[in-house]
């Protein structure tokens, strides 16, 4: 049983979280919709995963199956939605947070925690940088956002309270973490590597960066974006 509290993030929180850690890219394809039960076909780096999550009373099971990457393809061509994000997993605590940056539906971001009952659940106290819960709405779950769409992009508040509360958390976990790129023997899959969303490497190693630069470039990507708050 996996229960998920899921949180709006500031889309340059996000960014800067990708741009430390790296991302890796995923495409899913929903098929429709039944009672008590969501199947669904994953692309991620190298593979194909068939999904299938069921309903029960004490809440949802997921089940996965490898399948040929072909096979996969092929699944995703009959798929009745999909979308379209990267995720980075960060470490918070005993646990990981999933940063996902949607490019279609595009403009989403959130951050997501799963638990495996519900008093853990309730038992966590959401980190200052995270922004409104949008756990009990279901426009905001990944099958409706593949199979309707998102009603607009939504972007939750950046102030520099939750600046300096991702910094914290980024500094109290800091390792850099090499990514593998994600690639596809097709033109829907474009792959994410450090090169496009992380800091500069050399000879494909990573090169480690200090919170001195992350927070410098966080500060001016926040002034960036609280001048175009401002009126004229």
């Amino acid at each position: 049983m996996t229960i998920r509290r899921r949180f709006l993030l500031a889309s340059s929180l996000a960014r800067l979280i990708q741009r430390e850690r790296g991302a890796l890219r995923q495409i899913e394809g929903f098929f429709p919709e039944q009672k008590d039960r969501t199947s669904w076909v994953r692309l991620e780096e190298n593979r194909a995963l068939l999904v299938l999550k069921t309903t029960g009373p004490d809440g949802d099971i997921e089940e996965q199956t490898e399948v040929p990457l072909a096979h996969g393809h092929a699944l995703l061509d009959v798929c009745a939605g999909e979308v379209d994000y990267t995720r980075t997993k960060l470490r918070i605590g005993d646990r990981d947070a999933l940063i996902d940056q949607f490019m279609r539906p595009k403009g989403l971001y959130f951050v997501s925690v799963e638990f495996r009952n519900e008093e853990e659940a309730r038992g966590f106290d959401p980190l200052p940088w995270f922004g409104p819960e949008v756990s009990t709405e279901a426009r905001y779950g990944i099958q409706s956002l593949a199979l309707r769409g998102a009603e607009q992009s939504q972007d939750a508040p950046l102030t520099n309270a939750a600046l300096t509360a991702l910094l914290d958390t980024l500094e109290s976990r800091f390792t850099v973490q090499s990514r593998m790129p994600v690639s596809r023997p097709s033109a829907k899959q474009a792959s994410v590597t450090r090169a496009q969303a992380g800091p500069a490497q050399t000879n494909g190693q990573g090169v480690e960066v200090t919170l001195d630069e992350i927070e410098a470039a966080m500060m001016r990507e926040m002034e960036r974006t609280l001048q175009k708050g401002r009126p004229e």
